[in-house]
């Protein structure tokens, strides 16, 4: 009966304080919707979405039109013509705006005046564009010109000798495509990918979210402290575990209300505003185990910054600072893919990291509670430990 008075003591507290309440659920749908739209763009390129290519063949041969249509069957490119956009469409500045990746003009007569030093091909590079992706579509242009060149030579040579007639070059290259395999590490039902923008940061800023709770939840602890109700609570008298079970309850279902809510922004408001679906994996009891590890976690150190806390702004700082840290460390603000190597490594200090790559495993790489259990494992660990130094200084505060 203690522990249920306790519960219901720390819900009116959080009824009465609405405007904390909505900002656990507000701030994060915010960032969410602003850094998944902001960031669609660089994620597209790194997560294998094709890449709008303007071409303009002003030889129309069917040696270029080969060249172009063995580009095309690089899934990473889109080859869009230039003849079939509008006319008043200035090509060149639709480039340097980062419209397209790319815009590729095949002169006339390419190939009849390659021998003559004259490039096949003329490409324009978008400001935008990486020099990984620049890099792969160049090779992939230069192989499909070098195809092409190869068999004008090999037709040349024909003509000269009867004994190379019939001859197909190219035919061997199809002995080429099993000579690597392919393999994933997760068992997913579909194939692993690099994430979009909307997997990166839902869980990214959900996770940050949830360590959020650390502000209110102090915010309470202290008030009661200051006006005296924590000690006559404790005069009834009242065991210290029931006081931290009691209030971290209560807010352990504000996380699971986040991650439901959180979820349901990337799955249906953000492709609403033009970004990318949130896909949720395969694995319902995968999620439930790291977001209720990760509660645990985040209530842990919550409840640590509350009892070590002397006043609300010493929570305030702490809690804040603490959390921009653990969220700027743990590939939270900045993904950890493009971090510097050194700083890659570093992001294992934080539990928010910890946390994130649970999620990715679910959503992103088809895991399931197998390969959620180390981080989840690590978060159980944590929250305990936190929480157990709580109670003891809970327990000492309330004896002095």
């Amino acid at each position: 009966m203690q522990l249920l008075a306790i519960i219901r003591k720390e819900l009116l507290l959080l009824c009465r304080d609405l405007h904390g309440l909505l900002l656990l659920f507000v701030m994060p749908v915010v960032f969410i919707l602003i850094m998944s739209l902001a960031m669609k763009g660089d994620f597209d390129r790194r997560s294998g979405v094709r890449l709008d290519v303007l071409v303009a063949d002003l030889e129309h041969s069917i040696i270029t039109q080969n060249m172009l249509a063995k580009v095309a069957e690089n899934e990473q490119f889109n080859l869009i013509k230039v003849a079939d956009l509008d006319t008043d469409v200035d090509v060149e500045l639709a480039i340097k705006k980062d419209r397209y990746s790319f815009l590729v003009t095949v002169p006339e007569q390419a190939f009849t005046e390659q021998a003559a030093g004259v490039a096949v091909a003329d490409v324009l590079v978008a400001p935008a564009t990486s020099p990984a992706v620049t890099q792969l579509f160049f090779a992939t242009l230069t192989y499909a010109a070098a195809e092409q060149n190869m068999g004008l030579s090999i037709k040349a040579l024909q003509e000269y000798s009867p004994d190379l007639k019939g001859l197909d070059v190219f035919s061997d290259s199809k002995r080429n495509e099993g000579l690597v395999s392919t393999r994933y590490a997760f068992s997913a039902k579909e194939e692993a990918k690099a994430p979009t923008s909307v997997q990166q940061n839902v869980p990214a800023w959900l996770v940050f979210s949830m360590f959020f709770v650390v502000i209110p939840l102090a915010n309470t602890l202290i008030n009661e402290r200051q006006l005296g109700t924590l000690r006559r609570i404790q005069t009834i008298p009242v065991a210290s575990w029931k006081l931290i079970v009691g209030k971290i309850i209560p807010y352990f279902f504000i996380n699971q209300i986040q991650v439901m809510l959180m979820l349901v922004v990337g799955v249906t408001l953000v492709p609403l505003l033009g970004g990318d679906r949130l896909t949720l994996g395969s694995s319902v009891a995968g999620l439930v185990l790291i977001s209720t590890a990760l509660s645990v976690a985040a209530l842990g150190y919550a409840m640590l910054i509350a009892v070590v806390s002397r006043t609300t702004e010493q929570a305030t700082t702490l809690g804040g600072a603490g959390n921009i840290i653990l969220a700027a460390i743990g590939g939270i603000m900045v993904p950890a893919f493009v971090m510097p190597e050194f700083m890659q490594t570093f992001t294992v200090v934080s539990p928010m990291s910890w946390g994130l790559q649970g999620f990715l495993d679910i959503l992103l790489r088809g895991g399931g509670v197998a390969e959620v259990c180390p981080e989840a494992g690590s978060l159980f660990l944590l929250g305990a430990v936190m929480l157990g130094l709580a109670l003891l200084l809970l327990h000492r505060h309330s004896e002095s």
